[in-house]
């Protein structure tokens, strides 16, 4: 069991702010569907499709790519919370898992283990 505040994950800060909530892996295209709003997003790469989770969210977390990768101009210009390369974050982080995203540092706590 994790720690509560414990930092998981560090990435590259790409679109600053701060906010917690609970964990939506998003694998494919078809997974968008089930980011609700509040739900911080976590992807592997960027996928032009994966756009209309992001708009939902309340926050993104990507594994690999840099900051001009799409996804993350979708976030910059939305003003939602963002990091990339954040290596690992798909196996990490866990649907539900309730983390909290510091976009503004790069660092991404536990706040609570997925039941």
């Amino acid at each position: 069991m994790l720690d509560t505040n414990e930092v998981i994950l560090r990435g590259k800060p790409v679109s600053p702010g701060f906010v917690t909530g609970p964990v939506r892996v998003v694998q494919r295209a078809t997974d968008v569907e089930k980011v609700q709003s509040g739900d911080i997003m976590v992807v592997k790469n960027s996928n032009p499709a994966f756009a209309v989770g992001v708009m939902n969210s309340a926050g993104l977390i990507c594994e690999v790519g840099g900051m001009l990768t799409h996804i993350c101009i979708v976030c910059m210009e939305m003003g939602i919370p963002c990091v990339t390369q954040a290596e690992g974050a798909t196996e990490v982080l866990e649907d539900d898992m309730i983390i909290t995203l510091n976009a503004s540092t790069g660092s991404v706590l536990s706040m609570q283990q997925a039941q």
